[in-house]
């Protein structure tokens, strides 16, 4: 039977703008399009596990506005359980501002919203919905009180833990130990250790010292580089698959409950690392977050078309 998912994360609609360049300081430029869509770490990689199959469920917190009630509508539509998220009047749904450019690059804006009002206390009175998951996947657009105490309960229950430390911040290394997989890209690996990312040695200076804080396995993504994998036994190097981005958003999520997916399959790490570099090159070549997120359908035809090249 296949492993149950739950991501304890954020919902974030995104109001994306795209134009051929960023603006400077000061500047004014014309954009090419806007777009709206749902979205928000926690409920990418929800949805991106769902859509490969995944028996994912979903907490967290919304406003109660059009934003939320579109983010419950996107669940529903991907199969996602949602039945114990929360509402609140206190704030409106998390907004994100994505600015894309013409490679695919983005830089983004957030505004939490509903995501902060979601406390530990809350996380308590649904400790059932812990106990029935067999994975806990986690980000950082919750207040770190939550997060910490999703770590102390995975861990409680013996649960795999998932921590995508995104957007990064300071974290108490008292946790470390008990998270089973820690997942910055290179640029949260840098924040998180002080060892410069921008050289593959660099990677792995800081993929080290990850381990050396505590963490169990050090999982850094790497965008086009693919991803870069190492526990006190094993060291492991996927590349990415070449395609045309058009749009980055989502490509760490994508591979986040992609990897999350393969682990509730019971399958090898390095399986699920190529699996999720597959399911994150999708991703990128889409607009928009969700949207962008590939069913396993989908993936097995671009893991196919990929095989009949290489022959």
């Amino acid at each position: 039977m296949m492993k149950k998912i739950l991501v304890i994360g954020s919902f974030m609609t995104d109001l994306v703008v795209k134009s051929a360049r960023f603006c400077q300081e000061g500047e004014t430029i014309i954009g090419e399009t806007f777009n709206q869509f749902t979205g928000g770490k926690g409920a990418n990689q929800a949805i991106a596990a769902a859509r490969l199959g995944g028996n994912v469920e979903m907490l967290g917190e919304l406003g109660n506005d059009a934003f939320g009630r579109d983010q419950i509508n996107s669940l529903k539509a991907n199969n996602v359980k949602n039945d114990n998220i929360l509402f609140t009047d206190k704030a409106m749904s998390g907004i994100g501002n994505p600015q894309l450019d013409d490679s695919g690059k983005n830089r983004i804006v957030v505004i939490p919203g509903a995501n902060l009002q979601f406390k530990p206390d809350d996380l308590e009175e649904l400790v059932e919905v812990v106990q029935s998951a067999d994975i806990i996947v986690l980000q950082l657009e919750i207040p770190i009180e939550t997060v910490y105490r999703a770590i102390e309960l995975g861990s409680k229950y013996h649960k795999v833990i998932i921590l995508n430390p995104a957007p990064a911040q300071e974290l108490d290394l008292r946790y470390a130990s008990l998270v089973t997989y820690m997942t910055p890209n290179e640029h949260e690996a840098q924040l998180l250790t002080g060892i410069d990312t921008s050289s593959q040695e660099g990677v792995k200076e800081s993929a080290e010292e990850l381990l050396r804080q505590g963490y169990q396995n050090v999982l850094i993504t790497l965008g086009e580089k693919g991803s870069y994998f190492v526990n006190k036994r094993v060291e492991i190097q996927v590349p990415s698959y070449e395609v045309k981005a058009i749009d980055t958003t989502a490509a760490g999520d994508s591979f986040i409950g992609a990897f999350a997916f393969g682990l509730a399959n019971d399958e090898s790490i390095q399986d699920s690392l190529s699996y999720a570099s597959a399911v994150s090159a999708i991703a990128v070549t889409r607009m928009g977050a969700q949207p962008s997120l590939p069913t396993k359908a989908e993936v097995d035809t671009f893991l196919n078309q990929k095989v009949k090249v290489k022959a």
